[in-house]
């Protein structure tokens, strides 16, 4: 008889990265569905009984009894709000809903726990946190005031750029210059992120921590403000090695956030490393694919306990 399965994989079913993570595992040490677009035969079903929670998720292939031991890998299962038809849109968020909170009814081991993604996704907490653990982070604002805004532009001669915070209804809003004709008066209702520029940059850095390991790629555009404007096969991806005390902080950080996972940006100077954001849901699958770095492997043993979770002991590094 086979084991049941240990570990339990949300993710939409055409996830490249998932995939990447479901390769490593044993064939009948998982379970994977979407609930976003249950297929018909994966089931979840839970019970409370007697003061106490049982609960069983099967894909059609393997069933996982959720409890002590067992692990989860949730990775952006398809959004309810994706779905036109407004009743696929009312199964996605039941079926999801109640598939999170099955899950988060037992003590479970979480790559990463969607509710605590969502709070750390803020960056003014990531801000907080990063510096605590010694990274250097560019001068920031938040505000909605035009006068605000254009003395913090003057204050750094006109070297700031403007983020978005999400890219949620509306099409990709990629990291811009602010320059001394644009007019601020727009920003009059609509808190803006801005944020005082990096010069000189060397190259650009995705820092990936997983668990207490750090797997680092620079990216090298030709003179691109955000690298996510050009095409990955038009940058160059090669590994590289943080210096010890970012790498150390990194981990920090990750951990201070509460996640087993997370990727990093960073801009590379002559004088150092300077930390802009993390990603708490971030990308690695072309990462990984570029620099074969093996970041899924390493997820991979995490969600089946093969690495170590010293998340309340001492940090130890793990060089690349």
């Amino acid at each position: 008889m086979r084991p049941p399965a240990r570990v339990v994989v949300v993710a939409a079913e055409d996830d490249f990265t998932a995939d990447l993570v479901v390769s490593r595992l044993d064939r009948d040490a998982f379970v994977r569905l979407d609930p976003g677009r249950l297929r018909e035969g994966a089931t979840a079903t839970g019970r409370f009984t007697a003061g106490t929670w049982t609960t069983l998720i099967d894909d059609g292939h393997r069933t996982a009894t959720v409890g002590p031991g067992c692990a989860v890998y949730w990775r952006k299962p398809t959004r309810p709000d994706t779905h036109t038809d407004i009743d696929d849109r009312w199964r996605a968020h039941e079926n999801t809903t109640a598939l999170l909170g099955l899950l988060r009814a037992h003590p479970l081991l979480w790559v990463n726990d969607p509710t605590v993604v969502d709070a750390s996704e803020h960056k003014p907490t990531q801000f907080a946190s990063a510096a605590r653990r010694g990274l250097s982070v560019p001068d920031t604002l938040f505000t909605s005031d035009p006068a605000t805004a254009r003395a913090f532009v003057a204050e750094h001669h006109d070297r700031v750029v403007v983020k978005a915070l999400t890219q949620r209804h509306t099409t990709f809003v990629p990291t811009t210059r602010i320059r001394p004709s644009d007019d601020l008066t727009e920003i009059a209702g609509t808190v803006h992120y801005l944020q005082a520029l990096v010069e000189n940059r060397l190259f650009d850095a995705r820092v990936t921590v997983v668990g207490d390991r750090v797997f680092a790629a620079s990216i090298t555009t030709d003179d691109a403000l955000d690298w996510r404007t050009v095409p990955p096969a038009d940058c160059r991806h090669a590994p590289v090695t943080p210096p010890a005390d970012v790498e150390r902080a990194c981990v920090e950080h990750v951990r201070e956030l509460d996640l087993r996972y997370a990727a990093l940006d960073f801009v590379v100077t002559i004088d150092g490393w300077t930390y802009l954001e993390t990603n708490c849901a971030g990308e690695f699958g072309w990462i990984e694919a570029l620099t074969d770095l093996p970041i899924a492997a390493a997820i991979a043993r995490v969600l089946t306990g093969d690495a170590p979770d010293t998340r309340h002991t001492a940090h130890a590094r793990a060089r690349m």
